[in-house]
């Protein structure tokens, strides 16, 4: 039986999630979402480094290339000032409607969902 890429990638995956999955059930919900989000801002970081990175990139190529692949690099730079804005944007809203509803880890625990029924 010949399997795809995407299939033996699949299961790759699936088999290397096992273990987390197991460890998971001894943890409680807080545990587990303080988790999730701690990645979450890993990989925002990360992206946000990889994005001001490439609008560097971006912009010495503006100043050494010739005119007519300037443009294309002027564009680039416009439109990583556009994500820049919009991406920190709602990062600060997000932190202001967390901090105005008193969310800061305050996730539900499992025995908190437990306690209402």
């Amino acid at each position: 039986m010949h399997m795809s890429k995407k299939y033996r990638y699949a299961l790759a995956f699936i088999l290397s999630t096992l273990p987390a999955i197991a460890l998971a059930q001894t943890k409680d919900l807080n545990y587990l979402t303080q988790k999730i989000t701690g990645y979450l801002n890993q990989a925002l970081v990360l992206m946000m480094s990889l994005a001001v990175v490439l609008f560097v990139w971006y912009v010495i190529k503006y100043y050494i290339k010739p005119n007519d692949e300037r443009a294309q690099a002027g564009s680039y730079v416009m439109y990583s000032l556009i994500g820049f804005f919009v991406v920190l944007s709602v990062w600060g809203l997000v932190n202001v409607l967390i901090r105005t509803f008193g969310l800061e880890n305050n996730a539900p625990t499992l025995q908190t969902i437990n306690g209402l029924f």
